[in-house]
């Protein structure tokens, strides 16, 4: 089952003009902004991307609650080495651009959750998605639950500038946030904690998760100069680093060819980066894969965790279960149909399926 709608600003006029005002379903009501109760905030979040159908209640949260949520999971985001290394068995998620369905169908189908396994996200929380914010308000509250279980990447979307691109301040306006103070803090503290989250995973000491991929600065200076930046300033050098680990292309084929400034890296370089530096491959996000994985060449997997992008592809979304030095995808597909192009269609706001 499917549902359509569009959010702006209109969400927040009495829409049915029965004079009873804007309808909204509060997920931080009865939540302390001094001691949050982020289980209960993970499970309210939840319930809304599984239940919500075009004539629910519009998500609302209070300011207060969320700027204590980014000041709070900020700090813990900090404490994450900008490589952060990781042991044992790991759930790496694919790009998620705000399908709360997908997020949660894919947590549901892994059947594994923290502390029991480590959950790794590349990245690609805020996007067109019915759930454009609420995918990561539930990653840094499950984060401030497991800390050292869920470690979030730093994607393209999560840059300022792609915030302002994607009109980030109308998707506060639109979750019941209406004065401009408030919106301007909320906008503050989402950036300033987006900027703590971590490059890269390092899975086992064999598998490099990491957003874009080895860029041209990255491949010349390996992985030493990425591994030891610290959370903070960075130096132009340092902010080029990390601007390759969220953007880098990979080049599938010669159409691809200008990439307009845009880093990227072929087939052939990522292997002989991890020749280079022992890698068993490369787990990455940042490209629309038709079939949920792409495992070309055999170092690289790329992944996407938003099952139909933007309504107009057929993609599955799929997870890769990393245990015992071997990996498993877990995928799944929500409808049939002809595939079409962003080149032709301009897409709406992303759908909800209940699952």
């Amino acid at each position: 089952m499917y549902f359509y709608f569009e959010l702006d600003r209109s969400a927040m006029s009495d829409e049915g003009g029965n004079g009873m005002g804007p309808r909204f379903n509060n997920l931080t009501e009865g939540l302390n902004p001094e001691k949050i109760d982020y289980a209960k905030l993970v499970n309210n979040i939840w319930n809304y991307l599984r239940s919500y159908t075009s004539d629910s209640p519009r998500p609302q949260f209070s300011p207060d609650v969320l700027v204590k949520l980014f000041q709070n999971s900020n700090e813990v985001l900090k404490r994450d080495d900008m490589v952060v290394k990781v042991k044992g068995p790991a759930i790496i998620f694919g790009p998620l651009y705000g399908e709360g369905d997908s997020l949660i169908t894919l947590i549901s189908l892994t059947k594994k959750l923290p502390p029991e396994v480590t959950y790794i996200f590349l990245g690609c929380y805020l996007g067109h998605g019915f759930a454009q914010l609420e995918c990561l308000f539930f990653l840094l509250a499950y984060k401030m639950l497991f800390p050292g279980k869920i470690i979030l990447l730093k994607g393209h979307h999560e840059e300022s500038i792609s915030m302002e691109m994607l009109k980030v301040k109308d998707w506060i306006y639109g979750r019941g946030i209406v004065e401009e103070v408030h919106i301007e803090n909320v906008l503050k503290e989402m950036k300033e904690t987006c900027s703590s989250m971590s490059a890269a995973a390092l899975v086992n000491s064999k598998i490099l998760c990491m957003p874009g991929g080895p860029g041209s600065l990255l491949r010349e200076k390996g992985l030493k100069p990425l591994i030891s930046i610290k959370k903070g300033s960075h130096s132009i050098g340092e902010k080029k680093l990390l601007m390759e680990a969220s953007w880098s292309v990979l080049l599938v084929n010669d159409s691809q060819k200008d990439m307009h400034g845009m880093p990227f890296f072929t087939g052939q370089q990522a292997t002989d980066f991890c020749k280079k530096h022992r890698l068993k491959c490369i787990v990455r996000g940042r490209q629309m894969v038709d079939a949920g994985y792409l495992n070309k060449p055999k170092e690289v997997l790329t992944l996407i965790s938003a099952v139909a992008y933007l309504d107009n592809f057929r993609n599955y979304a799929a997870v890769l279960h990393i245990e015992k030095g071997k990996g498993r995808i877990i995928r799944y597909k929500m409808e049939e149909g002809e595939q079409l192009s962003l080149e032709l269609v301009k897409p709406g706001m992303g759908r909800n399926a209940v699952v």
